[in-house]
């Protein structure tokens, strides 16, 4: 009787210790399952601070989602996202999201009509790429940015851009000063958060390219 009690005991043991495995397995795998989404607010507040200064590049290259990255949605039609191009439909970003390694961005359009996320990286490019004005600085910092990569020289190609931007005027200058302050911040820490905001959509890579 005795052994036939401790048999009994044993087994009731061995079961909460499988049992227990058993929801810490559940545990870990619903963990994996589920990527935790992180709200940077410094790079969301960096990014908003701009305005209404997005546009979303050739539908093929990026989609815009429906509600946001945590719910999940499907894609605005092929019809809508080639009209949100052809017109060069304004975006503003609400919120910058970090899934694993990947970004996600919500945006929404100058008139409300429109509102969802994409990808950071391949979803939305700076107006201001178009800006004529622009375009000796826009080409500039980029030089700065591969300086490192291309073992050129970094502070000598900084100044030239600092030279650029000095040369400007009116919204341009205000446009150009920004860049540079938010240029030699990605020199400090390089971190894609630093990316000036003015080369979005052509750093990292060239989204616009053909």
């Amino acid at each position: 009787m005795k052994f036939k009690k401790i048999l009994v005991v044993l087994t009731i043991v061995s079961a909460g210790q499988l049992l227990a495995t058993t929801n810490i397995t559940a545990v870990q795998a619903a963990q994996i399952e589920k990527p935790k989404l992180v709200t940077n607010k410094a790079w969301t507040k960096k990014l908003a601070k701009a305005g209404y200064a997005f546009v979303l590049p050739d539908a093929a290259k990026g989609v815009l989602y429906k509600n946001t990255a945590a719910k999940g949605g499907k894609s605005y039609s092929r019809k809508v996202l080639k009209k949100l191009v052809k017109n060069h439909t304004l975006f503003k970003v609400r919120k910058l999201t970090t899934i694993k390694n990947s970004i996600s961005v919500d945006l929404i359009s100058k008139d409300g009509k429109y509102k969802g996320y994409t990808n950071y990286v391949n979803g939305i490019y700076n107006k201001n790429l178009f800006n004529k004005d622009l375009q000796p600085l826009i080409n500039a910092e980029l030089k700065v940015m591969d300086a490192k990569d291309n073992n050129e020289p970094t502070s000598a190609l900084l100044e030239q851009a600092q030279t650029l931007a000095s040369e400007l005027t009116g919204k341009n200058k205000q446009i150009a000063d920004t860049s540079i302050k938010q240029l030699k911040r990605y020199l400090k820490h390089k971190d894609i958060s630093e990316t000036p905001i003015l080369l979005i959509g052509k750093y990292p890579g060239d989204l616009l390219a053909n």
